[in-house]
């Protein structure tokens, strides 16, 4: 079944053949034609990105959150997690703040957690390359180097983490130098978007897994 995140990415991945639909249109109108175009193929690649970007916050905060609704108890969350979580309270000179871990309100310090990593992370919001990709869903679910699971025929995990992390950099010098040294292809756009829809089927596939050895139950 997958994802919502993974659904989400799907439909707002889709916008991009509307780019390219352009770029036929626009390519094809003789001299000036490629320029007009190489402005579509860089607005591809950082539009696919951004795809990228969203998902991975999305699925992070959605496996998390799957954690805290199936939880009866904050045993469900991994020890290095619920210690993370923790520290603000331990670290705290009011003694009274553990009080609010009675009750319910382990699921009030785990959310707040949730959200401070994810804070964290978006300071960070133009580079989700492998590194941060891979720390964020350690820290937020210790689940152990995602990127290990991106890997299908003809690819290994190294080579997936190098091509995403290429096409990263490629996006950032777009984005914030407004030019990049080497003309983008159309070519270029469509083999990062098929990359990064591989990796979200196969981060999706880890996160499920995951949560189903966390839970024993199949959350998506």
């Amino acid at each position: 079944m997958g994802s919502q995140a993974s659904t989400r990415f799907a439909q707002s991945s889709k916008d991009i053949l509307m780019l390219w639909h352009i770029h036929a249109e626009v390519a094809g109108r003789g001299k000036g034609g490629k320029q007009r175009a190489d402005v579509l193929n860089r607005a591809a690649v950082i539009f696919i990105s951004a795809c990228w970007e969203s998902y991975v916050e999305d699925a992070a905060r959605e496996a998390f959150d799957c954690l805290l609704r199936y939880s009866t108890t904050p045993n469900v969350f991994p020890s290095k997690v619920r210690t993370l979580a923790s520290r603000e309270l331990r670290e705290s000179r009011d003694e009274r703040r553990i009080w609010e871990l009675a009750g319910s309100g382990w699921k009030t310090v785990l959310a707040d957690h949730r959200d401070v990593v994810l804070e964290n992370w978006l300071k960070d919001f133009n580079t989700p390359k492998s590194r941060q990709v891979s720390e964020l869903f350690a820290e937020l679910l210790n689940l152990r180097d995602v990127t290990t699971s991106w890997t299908w025929p003809d690819m290994s995990a190294e080579q997936a983490r190098t091509k995403l992390d290429k096409y990263v950099v490629i996006r950032g010098n777009i984005a914030h130098r407004t030019k990049h040294n080497e003309a983008v292809y159309k070519s270029a756009g469509k083999d990062f978007r098929s990359h990064v829809v591989r990796l979200v089927e196969k981060t999706d596939e880890a996160l499920g897994t995951h949560l189903q050895e966390l839970t024993n139950t199949s959350l998506w």
